[in-house]
């Protein structure tokens, strides 16, 4: 039996909190270096973009969850009084988060250096962030594809590409490149994306509910959202245009280890790549919710 408990509401928080996160934990990346010599449009619009996406994504998540709580807020704080309950260890993790990247987003706004504290503490926390997106549903063991221990692995190196992603569209489309070490980055995530579904796969395949739920995936009616939204937009493109970038003729390394692309189509063709990857990025949230089926 299919599941319909959850639905778009879930699947639309597990995108905006995971791309939140995932900004903010690649904003901290190119702060400290570790992405090559980037301008500083790639991590202000991470860390400005991180509060704004968390803090929707968890609206949505109470809507869903606690609806009552727009009118009875006691329902929000009950959310608190269970430490050891996967809701509230989410719960907290939320909060911290939120209140930690809000107060980068004020160091932000007043164009001062950023604690250096806040970063790391800010870090572990997206990385929780991610992460809980897919221990939400991998507590629900009824249902195979959520039970393997690849959701929550897979869920949170998408996070990673498409908050790299977000963050790179604003860099892009200011006329700016990415650094060669950004290219790689970002290939890697997407080579690895394909190994943790494919192992996510594996692991659920020996119960008949989760051969189902691949079926219905990769060949029924969530075909399309996978092969073409994930896959396709997802994976392929960005693996693909990463080399086109890195060993073009069109393309040359600056002085400062950027990769410039002469021509004015291969700029637009970076975006809609990154774009491509932020629907990927939701594709997988949907067809993970959507294809789930009960044990029976």
């Amino acid at each position: 039996m299919l599941q319909s408990t959850w639905g778009w509401l879930i699947a639309i928080y597990l995108f905006l909190g995971g791309l939140g996160a995932g900004a903010f934990l690649c904003s901290t990346l190119a702060y400290k270096g570790f992405l090559g010599k980037l301008e500083v449009k790639f991590y202000r619009s991470g860390f400005l973009l991180a509060p704004a996406l968390v803090i929707a994504g968890t609206v949505l998540l109470l809507f869903d969850l606690a609806p009552s709580a727009a009118i009875n807020p006691l329902k929000i704080l009950q959310l608190y009084t269970r430490p050891v309950s996967m809701m509230s260890i989410g719960t907290y993790l939320l909060t911290f988060f939120i209140v930690v990247s809000l107060l980068v987003f004020l160091q932000i706004k007043k164009g001062g250096k950023i604690c250096d504290t806040l970063l790391t503490l800010g870090s572990f926390l997206a990385i929780g962030v991610m992460g809980y997106t897919g221990l939400l549903l991998y507590a629900i063991k009824a249902i195979p594809l959520w039970a393997s221990v690849w959701l929550p692995i897979l869920f949170t190196v998408s996070a990673i590409s498409t908050g790299f992603s977000a963050n790179a569209v604003s860099l892009i489309s200011g006329g700016a490149n990415l650094s060669r070490e950004a290219h790689k980055f970002h290939a890697f995530l997407a080579l690895f994306e394909i190994f943790a579904v494919l192992m996510l796969f594996a692991s659920v395949r020996h119960e008949a509910a989760g051969m189902l739920s691949i079926d219905k995936i990769v060949v029924g009616s969530l075909a399309p959202c996978f092969w073409i939204g994930f896959v396709l937009l997802g994976l392929v493109a960005p693996v693909l245009s990463g080399a086109k970038t890195m060993f073009s003729p069109s393309c040359k390394a600056l002085e400062d280890g950027s990769v410039c692309c002469v021509a004015g189509g291969e700029t637009k063709s970076c975006i809609f790549t990154e774009i491509g990857v932020l629907i990927g990025g939701f594709c997988l949230r949907a067809f993970i919710i959507f294809g789930a089926v009960y044990i029976f």
